[in-house]
């Protein structure tokens, strides 16, 4: 069975409400459906079945790291090109080349800035 496809829709997963707020409110106002996560869990299970044009994963997640949330999506059919960004405030020398090496297709660091968050991620998104 083939995924569902949401052309128009970013899914956020994040376990802190007042980010998966912020995030919401910009994406919505750039014209994106959003569907939230807070647990890396429900995510996978609704990606199992869905094909979103982009996932936004924070890393430290409760139950399911964000790595392992990663590798899952690679597993699914559709996941292996879906485009990931690790939407982290894991700032550490090497965190980001970790994450890039581990599957991941960018980093953006926590604090995100409004202004400039839609530029970041829309040269990731697929026309």
């Amino acid at each position: 069975m083939s995924a569902t496809k949401h052309p128009n829709t970013i899914v956020v997963i994040e376990d802190i409400g007042s980010i998966t707020k912020l995030l919401s409110i910009i994406l919505r106002k750039a014209g994106y459906e959003v569907v939230t996560f807070e647990a890396g869990e429900p995510a996978c299970e609704w990606l199992r079945d869905n094909e979103p044009i982009l996932v936004l994963c924070d890393i430290m997640l409760p139950g399911m790291h964000g790595e392992e949330v990663l590798s899952y999506i690679r597993t699914l059919q559709h996941g292996k090109e879906l485009r990931v960004l690790a939407v982290t405030a894991l700032a550490n020398p090497g965190d980001k080349e970790r994450l890039l090496n581990h599957g991941f297709t960018d980093h953006i660091a926590k604090p995100i800035n409004p202004g400039t968050f839609i530029s970041q991620i829309q040269e990731y998104i697929r026309p």
